[in-house]
C-alpha cells in the first residue's frame, strides 16, 4: 500500500476532524456544540489525558490541531499555544474559533513529516491526539517532535490501538466476516438502524466493496477507522509504540475509549462504569506520554 502525503492532505482538507459534530448556523454555537459533544460524549476522557491546565505559561505545540477544539482548552488555561495542521481548511476554522473567543494563539499550515516550522528546543510540551497514525512517515514526525521539544519537555500523543476490541474484534473479524451483507440494495440503512453505525459510512463501504478491487490489509484497516475514503490509518501495539518513541525517556502508555455506539445491545446491558473499565483495558485510544 503506497499512500502519499498529498492524498492524506486532500482527504482531511475536505473532512476537517470534528467539523461535522454540529450543524448550527450561529458560529459561536457551532463551535460550542462541537466541544460539548467531544468532551461530554464518547471522548469524555480527553481532558483527563490532555491535562489542559498543567501547562499555564508554557509553550505548547499541537501537531494536527484540526479545528482547535483541544487548543481552545490549552489557551483558556494560560498556555502559549501554537497549532499546526496539514490542511488549510482546518487552520482557517481554528483561527476563526480563536478570534470568536478572543483567545491568543498562533496557527501554521505545515507538513510535520517534512519539517515543523520552528527552531530546535522551542516548546515545553507537544500534544497530538489521533493524528500521526495517518501519516505515511510517522517516524519522521516523531523525530521532528524530538527536535523542537526542549530538554526536559514532555509530550502526549494518541494513536490507534492494535490491541483493542475495535481492531481485533470489530475491524479484523466482525466487519470482514459480515461485509458481504452490505452488497444488497438498502442494507446500509438497515444495518445502520440495527447497529447505530452511520449510514453514510456503510454506504461508502458498500460502494467500495461493489467495485471489486483487491484490498490489502492496510487498506481495510484505513477504510474502517475514519470513514471508507480515509486513505491511511495505522494501529500500534505497546511494543510498536514504545519503539516509535525510543528516543525519548520516561515513556509510558495507557489505553482508553471503548466505543459502545457500535455495540448498542451491550450499551443497554452494562453500566457506564463497566463500559469505561473495558476501555481502560482494550480501548481504541493508545495514549503515549514521555519526556525529552
Amino acid at each position: 500500500m503506497s499512500v502519499g502525503i498529498a492524498e492524506v492532505q486532500d482527504f482531511w482538507n475536505g473532512n476537517p476532524c470534528q467539523s461535522d459534530l454540529s450543524q448550527r448556523t450561529d458560529r459561536r454555537e457551532y463551535f460550542e456544540e462541537i466541544a460539548r459533544r467531544r468532551f461530554h460524549g464518547r471522548e469524555w476522557h480527553v481532558p483527563t489525558v490532555a491535562q489542559f491546565g498543567a501547562f499555564a505559561a508554557k509553550d505548547v505545540l499541537e501537531i494536527g490541531c484540526g479545528i482547535a477544539t483541544d487548543g481552545v482548552e490549552f489557551a483558556r488555561r494560560g498556555a502559549r499555544y501554537v497549532g499546526i495542521d496539514l490542511t488549510p481548511n482546518s487552520i482557517e476554522l481554528a483561527r476563526e474559533r480563536f478570534t470568536l473567543l478572543n483567545l491568543e494563539g498562533r496557527f501554521e499550515v505545515a507538513n510535520a513529516e517534512e519539517r515543523i516550522p520552528f527552531d530546535d528546543d522551542s516548546f515545553d510540551h507537544i500534544y497530538s491526539f489521533g493524528v500521526i497514525h495517518h501519516s505515511p512517515d510517522t517516524r519522521a514526525i516523531v523525530d521532528e517532535m524530538h527536535r523542537v521539544l526542549r530538554p526536559g519537555g514532555t509530550f502526549t500523543v494518541m494513536v490507534y490501538n492494535r490491541s483493542s476490541i475495535n481492531y481485533r474484534i470489530e475491524i479484523v473479524f466482525l466487519r470482514k466476516t459480515l461485509r458481504l451483507f452490505l452488497y444488497p440494495k438498502g442494507m446500509p440503512r438497515l444495518v445502520s438502524k440495527m447497529t447505530g453505525f452511520p449510514e453514510w459510512k456503510l454506504f461508502g463501504h458498500q460502494q467500495r466493496l461493489r467495485a471489486g478491487h483487491p484490498m490489502s490489509k492496510e487498506e481495510w484497516v484505513s477504510m474502517n477507522t475514519d470513514g471508507p475514503q480515509c486513505p491511511l490509518a495505522k494501529v500500534y501495539n505497546q511494543q510498536e509504540a514504545q519503539e516509535l518513541f525510543g528516543r525519548f525517556r520516561e515513556v509510558r502508555q495507557e489505553v482508553w475509549e471503548f466505543n459502545s455506539d457500535h455495540w448498542p445491545f451491550i450499551r443497554r446491558l452494562i453500566p457506564l462504569n463497566v463500559e469505561r473499565a473495558v476501555g481502560r483495558l482494550w480501548g481504541w485510544h493508545r495514549i503515549i506520554y514521555g519526556r525529552k
